[in-house]
């Protein structure tokens, strides 16, 4: 049997074997991202022994999702985002379960850990502010008819070989075909 340190330890250590699954801090991110917002469900009791049970419970699940808090916060420092559209997308997700583990700490009455998570909260939103400031928009193009990536890629931005960056965005059912509407970075 596992002592409490060896059990935490095990806990803490999650994150980081999922990161290196993938040396692609996106892919990172999706790995970690869904157990940022691990919860249970807990069965009110007024029994002593359900009460001291409820309590492990719902510290084990802090502990889950604040390391899996810290594991996204290394994704994200090394994580090069396409566009503007996305950083803003990644920040307000990381704002809000930022937030929500705040507020589970705060009920918990932990000011210390409290404190802790604002500090990293701010430290992260603004690394991804700063990584916003130099990517591009999306912005959507509409065409009257299909037209091939390559054909398209000269258009847009008078570089054929931004075709590879437009299917890979697209994911059309053949490059030769591309849709009519599609979402592309502004520069």
């Amino acid at each position: 049997m596992a002592t409490p340190y060896e059990f935490a330890k095990s806990i803490i250590d999650l994150p980081n074997i999922l990161l290196e699954f993938s040396d692609d801090p996106k892919t990172q991110m999706d790995l970690i991202f869904p157990l940022c917002n691990y919860q249970v469900s807990i069965v009110p009791t007024s029994a002593p022994l359900g009460q001291s049970e409820n309590n492990l419970i719902k510290a084990t699940s802090a502990i889950c999702r604040r390391a899996a808090l810290t594991g996204l916060c290394k994704a994200i420092a090394n994580w090069q985002a396409d566009s503007w559209d996305e950083v803003l997308d990644v920040r307000a997700k990381v704002s809000k379960l930022f937030n929500n583990e705040i507020l589970i700490a705060t009920d918990d009455k932990n000011m210390q850990t409290v404190n802790a998570l604002r500090t990293l909260r701010a430290k992260v939103l603004e690394c991804l502010m700063n990584a916003a400031g130099s990517v591009p928009h999306l912005r959507t193009v509409t065409r009257t008819a299909t037209l091939p990536a390559l054909q398209l890629a000269q258009q847009l931005y008078a570089d054929g070989n931004r075709a590879s960056e437009l299917i890979k965005r697209v994911k059309p059912v053949h490059p030769a075909f591309m849709p009519t509407e599609i979402e592309v970075l502004s520069s």
